[in-house]
């Protein structure tokens, strides 16, 4: 049997890291007030994590801190100040998103476990077996992989594997979503993510709206993995995280102990494990959206809460009826409902209330039960048939909530004790933890020899054993007396106390690590900014687009990359040929999110690349970058692994890179300082791909129960917000969603600016253009390279927009 994988609680507050500890978590995650991936949290000032980090590891808890965005370069100081506090104060591990910070962490607090983010998109092993070898103790895998994945990736690896289990799930893949941040520059990237998949949208095919069964087309159920908790036991995984940094502490306090329940009772009894009905009832109260396995059975629909985007809580009955004098509904219930729960009403966010009244009979009820007719206080009519729902249940709320107020604690610390007592000497006293902690205390009192009555073991052991509101509770007890002696009560229990506090000093203070004095932020190496003349890079998917960029002046190309449904696979052979014939450098691309089944695909890919002597390939995750760098080709990072500051662009050369593809999300400020030290290329223009998705959207509407019929093949298909604005979609040929942005990005009226900052290589991203238009947009971005006036965005696209480089992110 695999070992028992730790339970990890989420904490965005005081009292909801408090529901995690005493509802049984081996583990919590929380972030500071800055720098963490939920930004809209409470979170914890310094202070309160280094007392966090003390309170859990008196209780046998462990802390991981957040720093999971991707950090601006004026940041960077503060973050080597957080990680250094973060190591003196004992947190057993930090999460990073940002490779630059992994690689500052590596160097100023070495002895600082580092866990890898979901946002770094980790999805197969190749990436896993990267960060294992810088180091990385843990690695939280993308939500997106099945069971199956996860067990090849145990197989192949040794690093701690974490994913999660319960909570909202992201419908991009995480580290990969733009929209929030192109919509309103809020990044999901730098933990403001605005959630724009839980807004209304509308799909438009060739005959105008798709008919669907509701308009939140981007938002995902949560996920629930009660019923397979024993497969991702039996896969290997390391540890399971709860999600919900945002949600009400009763919530983290019911949803952690129902799975503490659930894991426990696997470890009990494997062939009996069961999830009871009043369990799954329970975490469907706390909140659900409906709930989804998500991918990990390998299914890709059936995951959309289409209806509505929040909570919905329990089916309480149904309208009957409306006492308009009153104002109550009267109700059929479905399940039992009493003074002070919340109902709500399907599709009606903020439109429900707290029960003030209900009336049965004629009579006044604190309760009704399910098959009750009632009378429910409710400030609207509603039409008949109305399904009302309970989305607060106040007992369970009242519970929960005294798991995390009590002054007594739930969780105990299991403690030996031993005594010594001679007349004529100190009272000797042992207590011992279960994980070998020990403390030895000599009382100040003498013994006294007993002139009336003596004090007896009975006596002794009744006082020892008063650990009152402490953490520890006595597993056995040892008591040896020697002559008949006399003990004050006062003096036991001060000797008692004595050794509790001394033990709780001795559990905390074992995790507290040196100081590190003034925490300085070592020296970049850079390579300097580059003096040469920038190249014009264009990738393409085509021929007849690679021919186009060639006719328009490109110095460099880039084939491949992710094939779109409805498109032929290019014919690598033919386009290095006619590149080389034409004297320009080739670079073979690949998919920016590669399975662990297709990883043998990209090793012919890459032995194919090496084979043809193209110039080197480009990579988008640190899994195909671990593979391309074994194969010993030149490296092209590429934009989908988040370069966004100095030190991660130092980060990626240190680690081989050849080249390196700035962050879209950056401003031009940021880039021109990251170009100061070495070359840089960045994107001037194209359609940008703000989501990618392992839902595909148009299979799960179009799909029947023979399968995907392939509309994507035959239509073309957008998104329309709510705003008016329509994004493209593509499905690639692993049947991946990708979401374009409504604009083209165009740099032409800013090149100026954009070539001032220092950038090394340009790059038109016309995968998705028209032959005529990739001519055309080439042709305009060489001649601003070779001195020519620049033109008009207007000239070559209906819609544009720079991006963030006027603008940057928050």
């Amino acid at each position: 049997m695999n070992e028992k994988p730790e339970l990890l609680a989420p904490a965005g507050t005081w009292d909801s890291f408090v529901a995690a500890v005493e509802n049984g978590a081996d583990a919590v995650y929380l972030g500071a007030k800055a720098l963490g991936a939920r930004a809209f949290a409470g979170n914890f000032t310094l202070e309160e994590i280094g007392e966090a980090v003390d309170y859990a590891h008196l209780r046998g808890v462990k802390v991981f801190v957040t720093v999971n965005t991707l950090v601006k370069d004026m940041q960077m100081k503060k973050a080597a100040d957080m990680l250094c506090f973060f190591s003196e104060c004992g947190a057993d591990a930090v999460i990073v998103q940002d490779i630059g910070l992994l690689h500052l962490a590596k160097d100023i607090v070495p002895d600082l476990p580092i866990h890898a983010s979901t946002q770094m998109t980790v999805h197969n092993s190749e990436g896993v077996l990267f960060l294992e070898e810088l180091g990385v103790k843990r690695i939280v895998l993308a939500r997106e992989m099945s069971i199956d994945e996860i067990r090849q990736v145990r197989e192949k690896t040794n690093v701690e594997l974490e994913t999660f289990i319960h909570g909202a799930l992201c419908i991009s893949y995480s580290g990969q979503c733009l929209l929030s941040s192109v919509i309103g520059g809020r990044s999901g990237n730098r933990g403001q993510c605005a959630q724009p998949c839980r807004k209304s949208y509308e799909l438009l095919g060739y005959e105008g709206a798709v008919s669907t069964e509701g308009p939140y087309l981007l938002s995902p159920k949560d996920l629930s993995s009660k019923d397979v908790l024993p497969q991702l036991i039996e896969a290997g995984v390391s540890s399971f995280k709860i999600e919900g940094r945002m949600k009400r502490p009763e919530y983290v306090a019911g949803v952690v102990g129902i799975y503490r329940t659930l894991i426990d009772r696997y470890f009990d009894d494997p062939e009996s494990y069961f999830v009871s009905p009043d369990e799954s009832l329970v975490l469907e109260q706390l909140f659900n959206r409906e709930f989804t396995d998500a991918y990990l059975k390998g299914s890709r629909v059936g995951m959309m809460s289409r209806e509505q985007p929040y909570s919905r809580g329990l089916v309480a009955g149904s309208v009957i009826g409306y006492n308009e004098e009153d104002r109550r509904l009267i109700a059929n219930l479905s399940t039992e409902l009493e003074l002070g729960d919340g109902i709500g009403l399907e599709g009606m966010e903020g439109a429900g209330e707290n029960i003030t009244q209900m009336v049965m009979n004629g009579e006044q009820v604190s309760s009704a039960k399910a098959g009750d007719v009632v009378e429910i206080s409710f400030g609207r009519e509603l039409p008949e048939g109305s399904m009302i729902f309970r989305t607060m249940d106040r007992s369970l709320m009242e519970s929960l909530k005294r798991t995390f107020t009590s002054s007594k604690p739930i969780r105990k610390v299991p403690v030996a004790i031993k005594a010594d007592v001679t007349a004529g000497s100190n009272i000797a006293l042992e207590m011992e933890d279960v994980d070998g902690n020990c403390v030895y205390v000599l009382s100040d009192y003498v013994v006294e020899v007993a002139q009336k009555r003596p004090t007896d073991k009975e006596q002794i052991e009744k006082q020892l054993l008063k650990l009152g509101n402490s953490v520890f509770e006595a597993s056995s007890i040892d008591i040896k007396i020697s002559g008949e002696v006399f003990i004050p009560i006062k003096q036991l229990n001060d000797v008692r106390n004595n050794a509790v506090s001394l033990l709780g000093a001795a559990r905390m203070e074992k995790w507290h690590r040196p100081e590190h004095g003034k925490c300085v932020l070592p020296d970049v190496p850079c390579e300097g900014q580059s003096s040469e003349k920038p190249l014009l890079v264009v990738s393409v998917d085509t021929l007849k687009r690679l021919n186009a960029a060639i006719e328009g002046g490109a110095d460099v190309l880039y084939v491949g990359g992710e094939f779109f449904r409805g498109r032929k696979y290019i014919d690598l052979e033919e386009a290095v040929t006619i590149c080389k014939d034409n004297g320009r450098r080739v670079y073979v691309n690949s998919s920016r999110i590669v399975s662990e089944d297709d990883m043998d695909a990209v090793r012919e890919l890459f032995g194919l690349a090496k084979e043809l002597e193209v110039d080197g390939v480009v990579v988008s995750n640190y899994g195909t970058y671990h593979l391309a760098m074994g194969f010993g080709l030149p490296v092209v990072a590429d934009s989908p692994m988040n370069v966004f500051n100095v030190r991660s662009y130092a980060a990626m050369k240190k680690l081989g890179a050849a080249s390196v593809v700035l962050s879209p999300e950056m401003s031009i400020a940021q880039v021109e300082e990251v170009a100061e030290c070495g070359p840089v290329e960045c994107i001037v223009h194209g359609r940008q791909d703000v989501m990618v998705s392992r839902y595909c959207m148009l299979g799960d509407l179009f799909g029947n129960k023979d399968g995907c019929i392939k509309v994507c093949e035959e239509e073309d298909f957008e998104l329309v917000d709510e705003l008016g604005y329509y994004f493209p979609l593509l499905v690639d040929s692993d049947c991946r969603m990708h979401v374009l942005n409504s604009k083209e990005l165009c740099m032409l009226e800013n090149m100026d600016i954009l070539l001032r900052a220092g950038v090394a290589a340009i790059r038109i991203e016309a995968r998705t253009m028209d032959v005529e238009l990739v001519k055309k947009v080439t042709r305009r971005y060489r001649g601003v390279l070779d001195g020519k006036k620049a033109g008009r965005c207007k000239d070559i696209t209906d819609g544009y927009t720079a991006g963030h480089y006027l603008r940057g992110v928050v």
